[in-house]
């Protein structure tokens, strides 16, 4: 089954009751009053329930009810900056969380017919039809993959052949996956593609701080408004600076059209295709608990549903369901209780000047925005599911109403990045694709796509010289298109049809990040950039390439969400961004082109709209540290689009001048506020000085520009040029000119002029007088050193730094990233490869080449302001500028993989059949002589993470630095060709992914030019029947295994296993309560042994088989069982049970021949803590049972006497250890030795990691024989072959590094999966270590007792373990 589908379930899992080393914090019972852990961190659910994050960034999903539905890991930043922590949103940590835990896709696939073939079904009812066509090779394939009805998606359409025979394919108990490539193989078939998801281009708000929240609402918020302009608050204090002339520069376009007396969008309608909830008061009161928890989003009126929300005019909505039917009071819930997207994509659209707003709905301060084009009528329309197929019904249903929409607008795409893979543009699905073109070119509606935001901060997945995208091209050739089927876990470039839409990218607002702001020049005066992860935000990557046709601003864009728990127009400010912004901004400016086309008696088709759109933006600069153009096509502008239609050649004149602040609040430099209310500069803002640090924008809203117009500012007598009507300029630098001091108790004011220049002519200019507050000269947070955007490979580099003015500094140090993972804030997980002590407040820093070990790629250079000394407390970082080592980019393609007989980005093979084809051709990378192919780091990580690979297009072979490198290397026979490769020969190891590309190489076998982008290589050991995961199991390399299994919706079976081939068999047990568990005790000869666990009680079970039948099923009253082993040599079973009467511990035998129930026999002799055993073992030689205690917590120190026992089933007697301990969390026998061990986990405080040591009981005298150290970190549970003496020591994730208060310890390693250190008990040495493992989000823990499950099982003869793969979807087998 592909992992395509599996992922969608890897992270749903049961609740593990098991202490996660360097993950989760367990309740602090055991710690001392001084010693309690940090406090989790709580942020709440639409559904009413929860998430809470632990200090080290595993999150725990539960529901409503306080059931565990989930658990993922969260890639926290580490340390603080200058202005306080860098933990994500609440809205991030939903985001993040709610990919990582996708529903469940529909077992559906969307079906292209070919014009020949139609569907002769029967009717069955609802739409649906019995699945049978025309074409008797399609019958067949329905039949080979679990048919059983097909469903038109567009019923109504009969004049779009595409459309009309597209269907709907379901499926019973198939993967869509799998079935897809069947069917699309087929002919007949156009394109088939499983019934996907779609995800919003958002990055998640981020709430606006309460103090500028509530400055923004005094009385002074609306002094000066513009003469003949809007007044709302968002345009006088330019906190909407995307709307100032740097920006869309859309005010101009008001004074252009309201001399015709209309605001801007005026006779147009305006459709946005979103995603979000639409409830209302009424649901509540019905009682519905989910409108309740988070509020109604939605009013109901006279028979329609609206949006209500302050400066805005009511907005109507309506569901689409399946078969394309708008209504008009449709509700919708859990998709988005916030409406971040919806409320994003209409913030910058719709608002309307303050005077015109609906006096019940006004905005105030931060809630008073202005949209590009008011005047236009809006409509919203949402899917009830988010599935590519109600999608595109939802888009043509829009097309479709009356009267038909001027403009859609749809701010989805592909959320790839889910799971560390670039997003990918929505028409990389055939049939949105044919729906995108079918509205354009045949409805003639302007369409506007989100072009798509690379890789979002879901996963630490590195940075690349792409800057996180990668490209969506245009083709003219049908056959070279892509589809995301294909390329979704690829970073191979998407290739589309030109369906006419509006495909836009996204550009930085007011970027600091791509030149620092102390390199001074026209570079750091920019800023506008293509949005890549290394500028703007630092948060996403727009989509970038040939298909991309205009761009807009995209990140810091002030906007509202809904409130939770409030009424519909309950409203909080926050900032927000994606190409969810630049997208709607477009829709607006092409409302207002149309309306201006009308205007002059003109009509214009999309193809002209967009076209004009293109030819009055302006040219936008590609991020200088990136290898190759990243083409987001020309930002918006909106006036000049205007202008350009309306003709006409009016004297130029400055309608307006706006004053952009800049003010850094977090994110290192990446989160940011622009207001400077009424041209007001805020040096001390709130106390943290941050103001004297951010660039002030003077821009110039200008009708009537003459042709190649230039622009300047003077202040006092100095002169400030620049090519487009803003200039952007620091306070110092401002102040310097007026000559004036930085440090001043007093405002001080500052009169300029705005020129507007026709060759050496001044054509217009506006004067304004600009006033600085205090300040004292410091600020919290330091700006990023100097240093060049790129530089070769080898080369070192010399940085400039000044930290004159900043506070706080101790031991400052300048510091190198590793390869990747530029910044703390915006490229976790941050690690540092050089660091320079500073001595002076300014100067310069020699880094060598040394400094970027990783090879070519993305580094980050910056400041920490105050450092750690020893292992003690966070370093307080100050910003980052990326530098790029290497050279232009020079890159194969992406290898093709063949298995199964399919062929593309993406192939899955399995253990049994091991055996793939891979594609390669460099030839076209200079100097290439020969190739190689590389196998990244095992996926899935413990971040949810599939792509592993750190030197992105790097330049050699992916070593990982602290991070987990590549597993397999390769030289191939020729510059291009086929290869038969063999992943079991490879060493890959099974239920993993692999991330494959390839390289050119010179004749001595050295890497030339880049690495290839990447295709995945999935390799199964054997999926579960249908959706099931693995609960508990007996596995062996021969014979059978037997593997219990649960079921999604509840129930568990206990099945036979084939482990040689991955294959389940026949059902022995099954129960189909939800609330009831098997637990695998063990299987001899013919016999299996189960624990059977119910509310009720419990029983074992005894199972033949041989004939698959039960023999006996016994409990005994007054006990309870929590585990048990088998001793197949002896025929019996043993459990370790307690007397509910006293809680004394007992062993309880059951003869296997005929499931008897022996006589308990009391396993708490004299001097044992009562009830005290937790864990179970057997000697198979000798047939003792072992019981040992367990500590619990992360805190435990102590003796161990008494904390073994040794329990003699043939003789009835017990005998109490010397040795042992009461910090065990593992317990295993070394038969061959005759030694007993446990894992011990001593701690004696929260804020320092402990150390795991392997001890030893001898198991004839129970007398101690002592430990060895194994690593600083909390085990999990232990394994021990005794035929060549090794220990498995199991840990959760990869070596973490103790630092004081960091409950846990700091994971380094971004590709970080669990592992196993496997020691040589005979020297007590470890010997080698398995990863690629996950005890972490596995559902797999044990569902009666975490501590008697025998979680990882060994074969000695052939070397060989078991464990549940990370989704429980598999048992992984693994070599050791």
């Amino acid at each position: 089954m592909p992992r395509a589908t599996t992922l969608r379930r890897a992270l749903v899992a049961v609740a593990a009751a098991t202490t996660l080393s360097g993950l989760a914090v367990p309740p602090a019972t055991a710690a001392p009053p001084d010693e309690q852990a940090p406090p989790a961190r709580h942020v709440a659910m639409p559904d009413g329930g929860s998430i809470t994050v632990g200090p080290d960034g595993t999150a725990t999903r539960i529901d409503a009810h306080g059931k565990t539905l989930a658990k993922t890991v969260l890639a926290l930043p580490q340390g603080s900056s200058g202005l306080g922590s860098l933990a994500p949103a609440d809205d991030s940590v939903r985001a993040a969380f709610a990919r990582a835990t996708t529903p469940a896709q529909p077992a559906d696939v969307l079906v292209q017919l070919a014009g020949s073939t139609t569907v002769t079904g029967a009717p069955l009812g609802a739409g649906r039809r019995a699945a049978k066509t025309s074409d008797t090779g399609v019958n067949a394939a329905f039949g080979k993959v679990g048919a059983t009805s097909v469903e038109p998606v567009f019923p109504g359409v009969t004049d779009v052949p595409a459309l009309a025979k597209t269907v709907l394919v379901h499926l019973s108990g198939h993967d869509p996956d799998t079935a897809a490539k069947t069917l699309a193989a087929t002919p007949g078939v156009v394109s088939a593609q499983p019934n996907r998801r779609a995800a919003t281009m958002s990055i998640g708000a981020v709430p606006v701080p309460q103090p500028a929240v509530k400055s923004a609402k005094l009385p002074q918020a609306h002094k000066n408004p513009p003469a003949g302009l809007p007044a709302n608050y968002g345009v006088t204090s330019s906190a909407q600076s995307y709307l100032n002339a740097g920006g869309t520069n859309a005010l101009g376009a008001y004074a252009l059209l309201g001399k015709y007396g209309q605001l801007p969008g005026t006779g147009e309608i305006i459709t946005n295709v979103s995603l979000g909830d639409l409830t209302d008061q009424g649901m509540a009161d019905a009682g519905d608990a989910y409108v309740q928890s988070n509020g109604p989003t939605t009013v109901v009126r006279d028979g329609q549903r609206y949006l209500d929300i302050p400066s805005m005019p009511l907005i109507p909505t309506y569901t689409a369901d399946a078969a394309g039917h708008l209504d008009p009071v449709g509700s919708v819930e859990n998709q988005d209780a916030a409406l971040g997207e919806v409320l994003l994509d209409f913030g910058v659209m719709a608002p309307l000047p303050h005077e015109r707003q609906r006096a019940d709905a006004q905005g105030a301060g931060f809630t008073d925005l202005l949209g590009i084009a008011p005047g236009a009528q809006y409509r919203l329309v949402v899917p009830k599911e988010p599935t590519i197929d109600q999608i595109s019904v939802a888009l043509l249903a829009a097309a479709r109403q009356t009267p038909r929409p001027d403009v859609i607008t749809a701010s989805l795409g592909m959320g790839t990045d889910s799971v560390g893979f670039p997003g990918r543009y929505l028409e990389d699905d055939p049939v949105a694709q044919a729906v995108i073109t079918t509205i354009v070119r045949q409805y003639h509606i302007v369409v506007t796509i989100s072009s798509n935001d690379g890789t979002r901060l879901y996963t630490p997945a590195a940075v690349g010289p792409d800057g996180g995208s990668t490209p969506t091209d245009v083709t003219e050739d049908v056959h070279a298109t892509t589809d995301i089927g294909d390329d979704q876990f690829s970073t191979a470039p998407t290739k589309v049809l030109d369906s006419g839409a509006i495909a836009v990218g996204g550009t930085t607002l007011d970027d600091t990040l791509a030149v620092s702001q102390q390199a001074g020049g026209a570079a750091a005066h920019n800023p506008t950039f293509a949005t890549t992860r290394t500028d703007g935000g630092g948060g996403f990557s727009s989509g970038f390439g040939t298909r991309v046709d205009v761009s807009a601003p995209s990140d810091g864009i002030l906007v509202v969400e809904h409130s939770q728990h409030g009424g519909a127009q309950d409203v909080t400010p926050v900032l927000n961004g994606g190409t969810s912004a630049s997208a709607p901004m477009t829709a607006a400016a092409a409302a207002v082109v149309l309306q201006s086309a009308k205007l002059t008696g003109r009509s214009l088709s999309p193809a002209e709209v967009r076209s004009l759109l293109q030819r009055t933006a302006r040219p936008v600069a590609s991020p200088p540290q990136m290898d190759r153009p990243v083409t987001v096509g020309p930002q918006l502008d909106v006036t000049a689009a205007v202008q350009s239609v309306l003709g006409g050649h009016a004297a130029p004149a400055i309608a307006r001048l706006s004053v952009a602040h800049r003010v850094t609040i977090g994110g290192l430099g990446g989160s940011y506020l622009e207001n400077a209310d009424g041209g007001r500069i805020d040096l001390d803002t709130d106390g943290t000085g941050q103001g004297l640090a951010g660039p002030v924008t003077v821009g110039a809203d200008v009708v009537g520009a003459p042709a190649k117009a230039s622009y300047a500012l003077q202040v006092n007598g100095h002169e400030f040029t620049s090519t487009v009507p803003a200039v952007r300029l620091t306070p110092r630098e401002i102040l310097a000119a007026a000559g004036l001091p930085i440090v001043s108790t007093e405002d001080r004011s500052v009169p300029v002029t705005f020129e507007v220049r026709s060759g050496p002519r001044v054509v217009a200019s506006a004067s304004q007088t600009l006033t600085f507050g205090p300040s004292d000269g410091t600020y919290a947070e330091g700006l990023a050193p100097v240093a060049p955007a790129s530089v070769p490979a080898g080369q070192a580099v010399t940085v400039h730094y000044d930290l004159t003015g900043v506070r706080d500094l101790s031991n400052p140090q300048v510091v190198v990233s590793t390869l990747g993972h530029w910044n703390p804030a915006s490229a976790p997980i941050f690690g540092t490869g050089f660091v320079a002590p500073l001595s002076a407040t300014s100067g310069d820093v020699v880094v060598p080449a040394s400094a970027f070990a990783g090879g070519a790629g993305i580094y980050g250079i910056g400041i920490v302001q105050r450092s750690v000394t020893g292992n003690a407390g966070n370093p307080t970082y100050g910003e980052f500028t990326a530098i790029r080592v290497g050279g232009p980019a020079q890159r194969p393609e992406a290898p093709i993989l063949t298995a199964g007989g399919a062929s593309g980005h993406f192939a899955e093979i399995t253990r049994a059949a091991p055996g793939f084809s891979l594609g390669y051709d460099v030839r076209g990378v200079p100097g290439a002589t020969g190739a190689a192919v590389e196998f990244s780091a095992p996926a899935p990580t413990l971040y949810n993470a599939l792509n592993t690979v750190t030197n992105a297009n790097g330049d050699r072979r992916d070593q990982g630095g602290p991070s987990a490198g590549s597993v397999a290397y390769q030289q191939l026979p020729a510059r291009s060709g086929t290869a038969r490769l063999d992943a079991v020969q490879l060493g890959l190891g099974g239920s993993l992914d692999y991330n494959v590309r390839v390289f050119a190489t010179d004749r001595n076998g050295k890497v030339v030019g880049q690495a290839s982008p990447t295709s995945l290589l999935v390799l199964d050991d054997g999926y579960a029947p249908g959706d099931t995961v693995v609960t508990s199991f007996a596995a062996q390399s021969a014979g059978t295994s037997y593997v219990a299994l649960r079921e999604p919706g509840g129930g568990e079976s206990v099945r036979e296993y084939d482990a040689a081939h991955g294959t389940y068999g026949a059902v022995l047990a099954s129960d189909g309560s939800n609330s009831d568990a098997y637990q695998v005790l063990g299987a001899g000869a013919d016999r299996l042994v189960l624990l059977h666990v119910t509310p009720a009680g419990w029983t074992v079970e005894t199972y033949d088989t041989g004939s698959r039948q039960r023999i006996a099923a016994v409990t005994a009253e007054g006990y309870s069982v929590s585990g048990g082993r088998v001793d197949p040599a002896r025929h019996r079973a043993a459990l370790l049970a307690k007397r509910t009467s006293d809680n004394t511990d007992f062993v309880l035998p059951v003869a296997l021949a005929d499931g008897a129930l022996g006589t308990p026999l009391l396993a708490d002799p004299p001097g044992a803590v009562v009830g005290g055993f937790k864990m179970i073992t057997l000697d198979p030689a000798t047939g003792l049972v072992y019981l040992a205690r367990a500590g619990s917590g992360l805190i435990c120190f102590g003796a161990g006497a008494a904390s073994v026992v040794a329990v003699d089933l043939d003789a009835s007697t017990t005998r109490l250890s010397d040795g042992g301990s009461v910090c065990a969390n593992g317990l295993a026998f070394d038969d061959g030795a005759n030694k007993l061990y446990e894992t011990v986990y001593r701690s004696v405080s929260l804020n320092i990691v402990g150390t795991t040591s392997l001890g030893s009981v001898d198991g004839g005298t129970l007398a101690s024989g002592g430990s060895v150290t194994v690593r600083q970190q909390q085990s999990a549970f232990l394994a021990v072959d005794g035929v060549h003496h090794l220990a498995l020591v199991a840990f959760r994730t990869p070596p973490v590094i103790s630092q004081f208060g960091k409950v846990g310890g700091l994971i380094t390693d971004n590709n970080a999966t669990s592992q196993f250190a496997v020691i040589d008990l005979a020297t007590g040495k470890q010997v080698s270590v398995v990863s690629g493992l996950n005890f972490v989000s596995s559902p797999f823990g044990g569902e009666v007792s975490s501590q008697t499950e025998r979680s990882a099982q060994l074969d000695p003869a052939t070397r060989t373990g078991w464990v549940p793969s990370a989704d429980g979807r598999q048992l992984q087998q693994f070599r050791y």
